[in-house]
């Protein structure tokens, strides 16, 4: 069983992510994640669904005041809404993505609790493959090889 990453970020970066114009999502916390993971993008409030994926390129750990000057093209995010975010943050992690796949049809939330029968994290949490699958099922969409 393959873990997947379920991402929750808010819909417009999670569209610039889906668009290739954001390829680095920045969390103040993030544990350790492999190389090549599955991600799952869920548009938080006020889309609430899953619209896509992406692949896990690298995680970088970094100091949050060098995340602008090094990332400031890649994170689609303004300077001053970045400082708010990452204040006071000892620590910021970087998830550099590619691969993105929008979803023909997003996956609702109603769908989410449905099948899979949980809410939806404020920042993340591991699905096993098998559950991706399964949405991919309900949408006809085929499992992603």
């Amino acid at each position: 069983m393959t873990k997947v990453l379920f991402l929750s970020v808010k819909p417009r970066y999670a569209r610039a992510i889906l668009e290739g114009r954001k390829t680095i999502e920045v969390r103040r916390r993030f544990p350790s994640v492999a190389a090549g993971t599955v991600v799952v993008l869920y548009a938080s409030s006020p889309e609430r669904a899953i619209i896509g994926t992406v692949r896990l390129k690298e995680t970088i750990r970094i100091d949050p005041s060098d995340v602008w000057g090094m990332y400031a093209d890649d994170i689609e995010i303004d300077e001053d809404s970045l400082d708010e975010y990452l204040a006071g943050a000892p620590e910021s992690t970087l998830l550099e993505v590619e691969s993105p796949e929008t979803w023909a049809r997003p996956v609702p939330l109603s769908v989410l609790r449905k099948t899979l029968g949980f809410e939806p994290p404020q920042s993340f949490r591991y699905l096993a493959s098998e559950q991706v699958d399964s949405l991919r099922l309900n949408l006809g969409v085929a499992p992603a090889p």
